[in-house]
């Protein structure tokens, strides 16, 4: 991290910003620099939907809809008109949806029977369940009066307002008339997902085509971005947007001429910027979504420092190939090429913004030279309905300004506390202010505490793009020009900051990024993976980082050692025998930590970079290499379900966890952020009396053995707590969902075959689950690959989750806990599976294809992970 500038300019600064009186102007916003309409005070009205442009528009409703995976539980509705002949693109996706996530049932609508018994179910479905919403055949069966739209009217429209349904548009280009889509179809869906020749063309095709989907609906389950949230989650800005984090700027007027280059920019590039107003079919409101599709399909093959996307529902993959995009719609006034010198025009930018929403994207910039009037229905939407991220942007273009009126610029770009990023870009005419924009930055992050992206214009700026730690813009040496004068690659960018020689004034820092050391401090830690891991995730995102073994049996060892006490150590991973040992030389420590008992994760915060005093803050991942595997297996109604992070509130299932060790604290802290009551059963009860003490739940001293699970627990006394039959049917509205293990893989345990039992019997009497059903079983252990628990639960027919999963997932947490950026989840998901897959052997065929099957289960079925 780069210190700030010095304290008396800030205070300078504040003063004479509190001393400049800023006048309101109908039409227009008080920021110092206006351009275009925003100049003419003639007013602009917010934009409205392009059906209002077509006669008789449906308003959208504007109650907020939250889609987020732990709270939404109905059905998913996917709008349309198929293809003529035997396209059927609506019910084929539907399928592939629901094949994926392997539960729920398609529900076509051609009829008002068939609208009445969806209504009628709705209650009992679940998001796992399709709607499929034909609106050519539910037309041509439903035909009232003159208005063929009147039925597929209501319809559409009694399933997103009153019930409030996910509604996501399949449009098929030509498919649906006009009329109708601007009418009911796009005020009435949130996502959109548009088929031109894919369904004609190879197979290859299609499989993308249903990837988007599930991309869609996994960025629709996502958690809300909060502004200013640094807590690192699935939808954090400040990882986003992150340190050392770079966005590639495409300008090309067909996405299709990316081909070419693609390969070579996902290589060192956090994000792609799909510039809106430079395609040459900008106007086409379905090109321009069917181009972003596009991108999206170029970068996947190549996608490789690329965060994880939680999949939707609990059997969807992660999706570990999603290259974030930036929307941009670029006015020319600021510097791109949209027209905006009428209020037509900017009703037309916001439109095309809006298509960002509807698409998905991770990142919307949104330019806040605008009136408040013309970005509140953007906005507003943005928060209510959408996970994107808003990026508030301002240039000045062709004139110079002073520090205390970029401050301004920047609080404007805060967007009424709605942006989650600032971007200010200035231009100057002498040299010696090729840090202005970095000075603004630092002083509105006093106050405003969100990614701030400070650049200069042309050539005389580059300094500029050095400074700029967070989300910089950057070109590419492949490429035949860049999109903006001035531009950098991301590897100038990486090999400047890491110069000495680099003049880095004002920053405190020289160089910008110094190479830091990390380690795994362990005894006999020859078998971890995490050397192999982390490293590889420092070079995937050309961080100059280091990562070794630490292996002592004393832990004082490390502490006088020579890494613990060098200027440039950045912070380690703790392993047994130390994660307890290390905490009393710590400075600070996380609530996670304290409550867990445990450090797994040091981190080496520098609290000035010229004097070299550090802060030592002790931290702990084991607890969401639990969690995020676990909370994406579950159902909704039991804790899980998807994307979101858990809120600690009670769903009505428990976790059954198995030992009393330090893992099985983490274990029994992640059950209860998913809402989970722990059940704790060891050998020794008394040693998870503990557990019970701090985290609440329940110490089992017996589980029945099978042949046992029937009979009363007579022999017991009163401070016996029997897991049998009984004792599940009198906690019916608990049932046991999870089963997490933190035993030793030596130990060879196994569960009651009856407790594993899955329903499915016609008989309402048969009650062979213990209260509805285990839905997953957790083992810590990644070596061996198959654990007795895994085995005997796999032929139950149970997911699992392998410790492989959380080997990788909480080394995600700690990487990004070191860096301020995204992690590349891919990367270090493979380095993990080479070091934990078993070979496939010769010896037992049966085996052998179980062990491939597996393979591709973890690479294209894998659900979450964590390291060690």
């Amino acid at each position: 991290m780069i210190a700030t500038v010095s304290s008396g300019m800030i205070c300078i600064c504040v003063a004479l910003l509190l001393a400049t009186t800023s006048t309101t102007t109908h039409g227009f916003s008080s920021a110092p620099v206006m351009f275009g309409v925003l100049a003419t005070g003639s007013g602009i009205r917010c934009s409205q939907l392009s059906a209002e442009k077509s006669g008789s528009p449906i308003s959208k409703s504007t109650e907020p809809q939250i889609f987020q995976a732990s709270l939404y539980d109905k059905p998913i509705v996917l709008i349309g008109s198929s293809s003529s002949g035997q396209g059927n693109e609506l019910e084929r996706l539907g399928a592939s949806v629901v094949r994926h996530s392997r539960k729920g049932k398609l529900w076509p609508l051609s009829s008002p029977d068939q609208v009445s018994s969806l209504v009628g179910h709705l209650p009992a479905l679940s998001s796992q369940d399709i709607v499929i919403l034909d609106l050519d055949l539910l037309d041509k069966k439903n035909k009232q009066n003159d208005d063929h739209f009147d039925f597929a009217s209501s319809v559409v429209k009694e399933l997103y307002e009153t019930h409030g349904l996910l509604s996501i548009y399949i449009n098929v280009q030509h498919a649906v008339p006009t009329e109708l889509e601007q009418r009911v179809v796009i005020p009435y869906t949130d996502f959109e997902l548009c088929l031109k020749d894919e369904d004609s063309e190879s197979d290859a095709d299609w499989e993308h085509v249903e990837w988007e989907l599930q991309r869609l609906l996994a960025r629709a389950f996502l958690p809300p971005a909060i502004p200013g949230a640094t807590e690192p989650s699935v939808n954090t800005a400040s990882l986003l947007m992150g340190d050392h984090a770079f966005f590639l700027s495409l300008s090309f007027p067909h996405i299709s001429h990316v081909e070419p280059y693609v390969k070579a920019m996902c290589g060192d590039t956090d994000a792609m910027e799909f510039r809106a107003d430079l395609l040459e079919a900008r106007e086409d409101r379905f090109e321009v979504l069917h181009q972003h599709q596009l991108l999206r399909k170029l970068c996947r093959p190549h996608a490789k420092r690329v965060p994880a996307l939680p999949g939707y529902g609990g059997h969807v993959p992660v999706l570990d190939d999603v290259m974030p995009v930036v929307y941009t719609v670029r006015t020319a006034h600021q510097a791109g090429t949209w027209p905006d010198d009428s209020s037509e025009d900017i009703d037309r930018m916001m439109d095309t913004l809006e298509l960002g929403l509807r698409s998905g994207v991770e990142v919307l910039d949104v330019e806040s030279a605008w009136t408040e009037a013309s970005k509140e229905k953007l906005l507003q939407q943005a928060h209510d309905r959408y996970a994107t991220q808003i990026l508030g942007s301002h240039h000045v273009v062709g004139k110079t300004i002073t520090t205390v009126e970029a401050v301004a610029l920047f609080a404007q770009c805060m967007l009424e506390g709605r942006a989650h990023g600032a971007k200010l870009v200035l231009s100057i005419d002498d040299q010696s202010l090729d840090s202005q924009a970095y000075e603004a930055a630092q002083i509105s992050m006093q106050e405003h505490k969100i990614p701030h992206i400070s650049l200069v214009l042309a050539d005389i700026g580059k300094r500029s793009r050095i400074l700029n730690i967070p989300f910089t813009p950057v070109t590419h040496e492949s490429l035949p020009f860049a999109a903006a004068p001035g531009q950098m690659t991301a590897r100038e960018l990486m090999d400047a900051r890491v110069d000495p020689s680099v003049d880095t004034s004002p920053a405190f820092a020289s160089p910008l990024l110094c190479p830091k050391r990390y380690a795994i401090l362990g005894h006999n830690i020859a078998y971890s993976v995490s050397p192999q891991m982390q490293g590889a995730a420092f070079e995937a995102t050309g961080l100059p980082h280091v990562y070794g073994r630490a292996d002592v049996e004393m832990v004082d060892e490390f502490i006088n050692g020579e890494l613990w006490n060098a200027p440039n150590f950045g912070g380690c991973s703790v392993t047994i025998p130390h994660k307890q040992a290390i905490m009393p030389h710590l400075d600070e420590l996380t609530d996670a930590a304290q409550t867990i008992g445990s450090v797994n994760t040091v981190i080496a915060v520098v609290d000035d970079a010229k004097s070299g005093t550090r802060t030592l803050l002790g931290d702990n991942t084991d607890w969401k290499g639990i969690y995020y595997p676990l909370q994406r297996k579950l159902s909704s109604s039991s804790g899980g379900g998807g994307g979101g992070d858990g809120d600690g509130k009670k769903n009505g299932g428990c976790a059954l966890i198995l030992g009393g060790g330090g893992t099985a604290r983490a274990a029994a802290y992640a059950a209860t952020q998913l809402g989970l009551t722990p059940l704790y059963y060891n050998r020794t009860p008394k040693k998870v009396a503990d557990l019970a003490a701090t985290f609440g739940g329940i110490v089992l001293t017996h589980i029945a053995p099978d042949g046992q699970q029937d009979e009363p627990a007579l022999n017991h006394d009163k401070d016996t707590i029997v897991l049998n039959r009984e004792w599940c049917q009198t906690h019916s509205d608990t049932p046991i969902v999870a089963v997490l293990s933190t035993l030793p893989a030596s130990v060879g345990f196994t569960l009651p075959q009856w407790l594993l039992q899955r329903g499915g019997s016609d008989d309402e009497n048969d009650d062979t689950m213990c209260g509805g059903g285990v839905e997953v079983v957790l083992d810590v252990n990644y070596k061996p690959y198959h654990t007795a628990l895994l085995t005997q639960a796999t032929d139950a027919g149970i997911p699992v989750i392998r410790g492989s999963e959380m080997l990788w997932e909480q080394g995600v947490g700690q990487f990004e806990l070191w860096t301020h950026r995204t992690a590349p989840y891919k990367v270090m998901k493979d380095v993990v599976l080479s070091n934990c897959l078993p070979p496939p052997t010769e010896d037992d065929n049966e085996e052998s294809v179980s062990v491939v099957e597996q393979q591709v289960e973890a690479k294209e079925l894998s659900t979450t992970s964590s390291i060690k």
